[in-house]
């Protein structure tokens, strides 16, 4: 027979991992990238300010877009169930001509975000230009570095996230990394963002 000492213990247990599974599936539910159209988040640092806003729908490659832009430099993003998609480009200039080696989308940011999980994406092409082979390579990493609660936000994430593009001529290999934090709060969006100009923190939003 058992316990009234040990079934205590087991109804215990259980409840707490279902509160634990309703935590989870509340975080997965919620909504961390607020990407509609006219959605705004302002960040500062201690110098500078950003303005991250999302303009018009655009079609991309047949594929609808949500242009979000840095202060001025845009990303194209397309939210799928599993994953946050950014378009991808790489060009090739030769003799006054641009050659498109790549174009397509890229996985930014694996969802739903979960504390230490990690992900990464690639895409490579080639193309005979004059006489020699030109190749382009896009890398994608990315890494959920951490979950917090923070009483004026509730239950943050922060998702490193590194892209490099190259271009690799038979004399030259182009090279451009851009290395990222951004930090997201259900509800708000982004209310974080490190990068090589500094830490910038939200001031103001406005989302629907």
């Amino acid at each position: 027979m058992i316990s009234k000492e040990l079934l205590r213990t087991g109804i215990f247990i259980i409840l707490l991992c279902l509160g634990c599974g309703d935590n989870i599936i509340q975080r997965a539910s919620s909504d961390y990238f607020k990407y509609r159209e006219g959605n705004w988040w302002q960040l500062a640092s201690d110098q500078d300010t950003i303005l991250v806003e999302i303009e018009s729908i655009d079609t991309l490659l047949q594929i609808e877009c949500l242009p979000v832009s840095y202060g001025g430099y845009t990303k194209y993003l397309v939210k799928n169930p599993d994953a946050l998609l950014e378009y991808a480009k790489a060009v090739y200039h030769f003799s006054g001509d641009e050659y498109t080696i790549i174009e397509s989308f890229i996985e930014r940011i694996e969802l739903p975000l979960v504390d230490g999980n990690s992900w990464q994406d690639s895409l490579v092409d080639s193309m005979y230009i004059a006489g020699a082979w030109i190749t382009a390579k896009f890398y994608s990493a990315g890494l959920v570095t951490g979950f917090e609660n923070v009483a004026e936000y509730g239950d943050v994430y922060n998702v490193d996230i590194n892209t490099i593009e190259m271009v690799i001529t038979p004399d030259t290999i182009y090279v451009d990394t851009i290395d990222v934090i951004e930090s997201y709060a259900p509800g708000i969006g982004i209310f974080r963002l490190e990068n090589d100009n500094g830490i910038f923190d939200l001031i103001d939003y406005e989302v629907e």
